[in-house]
């Protein structure tokens, strides 16, 4: 009987050691993550939200336990291109503008949820294109068509806030002080440029004062930088896929130089169904899938080598012009940007459909290792197309013209 109380009790010890061992690994791992997070190592897989799923609990439910475990950062509005906050504002001004939403009625306890099952939170802050803040005080802050009172709309019909408006910038820039303050880990601002316009109406700006576009961009970046010091909280900008290539788009306002220099995290945009159909064209689709992410993603590190900021690509989730982009299109952006080195991947659908997403991340997941004889699509030509070279050269025409070339 002593001899099995004896054998019971060293069970029992060894049974703890095991546990406090066990206990020591996952503090270690969870020390080990947050540390990754800190040196910026931490890899973002993540999708976006938009307003109306992040306020919908049953939906946001249902896709989280979905992709449990597959993705670790979220991407939501917190102002979208409608000028609408997504959530229940205490700022004045948003009062006062009439843009205060209730989708989300207690952000602080909506981000602790969330933060709870493990999120990276990003804030995402759709800046100059409003049609609220355009028609605040008799359409004060609004872009004009020029030469009349008229509010300027862009080639889709859409009503923009004059970005040299310092106005502007500090009524945004005041929303995203609330949300970092709700615990968000990330700002992203977007729609931080000047509208397209095909010609047919030409914008006027009444608060440009002797300042260029992309100045006028670059000034809004730094006092939003200088105003979110003290949250402790990363700073980010979407752009337009075609800087990576020319690096500026005066019209829009857009120098990838200039915005990198000001921020943590560039996002281009890298739809590939957004670029020229014979831009990088190839006759296997995936490939030319592949190396529009890709290449992109490396002529934007050389262009950025000097500054701090790191690159997270917005890749496709959507299906237009998916005959041109082949098969599992949105695997094969997700490993183009691993393989070039970027600092994660964001799948954009604006509608929030993504199942097709799902299937290609679980296929993305289970293919662990490639074997050494199988040429992989990363190994692009050296040689350079007309494309390539086109690109060297500035381009002044605007977005719109670089996407007809």
């Amino acid at each position: 009987m002593i001899h099995g109380i004896i054998s019971y009790i060293v069970r029992m010890k060894m049974k703890m050691f095991f546990i406090l061992i066990l206990l020591v690994n996952m503090v270690a791992v969870g020390l080990h993550a947050e540390s990754a997070k800190t040196e910026g190592t931490f890899f973002k897989r993540g999708i976006y939200i938009n307003a109306y799923i992040a306020g919908d609990r049953k939906y946001m439910t249902k896709l989280l336990d979905k992709f449990d475990g597959l993705i670790n950062t979220l991407v939501i509005d917190m102002k979208d291109s409608h000028g609408t906050v997504t959530y229940k504002s205490k700022l004045k001004m948003v009062e006062k503008v009439g843009s205060g939403g209730t989708l989300i009625k207690s952000l602080n306890n909506y981000v602790k949820q969330l933060k709870a099952k493990g999120y990276y939170l990003v804030a995402r802050i759709v800046v100059f294109r409003d049609p609220i803040f355009a028609r605040y005080k008799g359409s004060k802050f609004g872009v004009k068509v020029k030469g009349t009172k008229r509010l300027f709309t862009d080639e889709n019909g859409f009503i923009w806030v004059d970005p040299f408006s310092e106005a502007a910038w500090q009524y945004n820039i005041d929303i995203a002080k609330e949300v970092a303050e709700a615990g968000f880990d990330e700002i992203q601002f977007d729609y931080v440029r000047f509208p397209s316009y095909d010609g047919s109406s030409i914008p006027f700006f009444a608060f440009q004062r002797n300042k260029d576009r992309e100045e006028a961009v670059q000034n809004f970046l730094m006092r939003a930088r200088k105003t979110l010091a003290e949250e402790n909280v990363k700073i980010s900008v979407a752009i337009f896929g075609y800087t990576t290539w020319h690096n500026s788009l005066p019209r829009e306002g857009q120098h990838l130089y200039r915005i990198g220099n000001e921020v943590d995290v560039v996002y281009p945009m890298l739809y590939p169904s957004h670029f020229a159909d014979d831009f990088l064209f190839d006759k296997i689709k995936e490939k030319r899938t592949y190396d529009i992410v890709f290449q992109s993603l490396k002529r934007a590190f050389v262009l950025l080598r000097h500054t701090d900021c790191k690159l997270i690509p917005y890749i496709q989730g959507f299906n237009w012009k998916m005959s041109r982009l082949g098969k599992d299109y949105i695997g094969i952006q997700m490993t183009a940007s691993e393989d070039a080195g970027a600092s994660g991947w964001i799948v954009w659908n604006a509608k929030g459909e993504y199942e097709d997403t799902y299937k290609s991340l679980i296929n993305h997941c289970i293919k662990v290792a490639t074997p050494k004889n199988v040429q992989r699509t990363r190994q692009i030509t050296e040689s350079r197309n007309f494309y390539e070279k086109k690109c060297e050269e500035p381009d002044i025409r605007g977005i719109e013209a670089i996407l007809c070339i």
